[in-house]
């Protein structure tokens, strides 16, 4: 079984309703994974650098599972991909420590699959948000596998039903139930 890392860069984990369940249900399915939740380890950003680093260099597979926050990824996780992937280490002609590394990103979203076009209210598709990690891989010569979404997983306490909140875990299960396939695959 290949050696599977997943960074959750979900600032407050503990209130999530989809990253949490993709992370619960990937970790049911596949018991050895290791789960980096950088919010719980590093509540005050200050990375443990060489930690991280080692955890990525054992993996065979890194996922980053996060919630898109401004078109991107949240601030805890560009601070960790600034800190921990360093030039020398992840990229640029001495740094190596990445790659042939399979890569995926899973990612969740607020709005709506339909705000996500070219003629939706945010003007493009998450793919197209999605460039910059992928280029990202790419820059640490890791091989960009997939990029997992699922949009509309916007849960606010006390106005979202149990009936919606139930349809929600469901849809986190099912993208959780494809990474697996996807790691499997591999």
């Amino acid at each position: 079984m290949k050696k599977v890392v997943i960074v959750s860069g979900h600032p407050d984990l503990k209130s999530s309703v989809a990253n949490k369940t993709i992370l619960d249900e990937i970790a049911a399915r596949l018991p050895q994974v290791d789960i980096r939740n950088i919010s719980e380890l590093y509540p005050d950003y200050n990375f443990d650098v060489k930690t991280e680093q080692a955890a990525l260099e054992k993996a065979d597979v890194i996922i980053f599972q996060y919630p898109m926050h401004w078109y991107g990824v949240p601030g805890i996780l560009k601070l960790y991909i600034d800190k921990v992937m360093e030039h020398g280490w992840a990229y640029g002609s001495q740094g190596t420590a990445l790659e042939g590394k399979s890569f995926i990103a899973s990612l969740t979203t607020g709005a709506p699959d339909i705000a996500y076009s070219a003629n939706g209210v945010m003007g493009h598709t998450v793919e197209e948000f999605s460039y910059p990690i992928v280029n990202y891989a790419t820059l640490c010569k890791m091989d960009c596998k997939k990029i997992f979404h699922i949009c509309g997983m916007m849960c606010i306490p006390g106005i979202t039903t149990d009936e919606q909140k139930q349809k929600l875990i469901d849809k986190a299960k099912k993208q959780a139930e494809e990474i697996v396939d996807c790691i499997n695959s591999l």
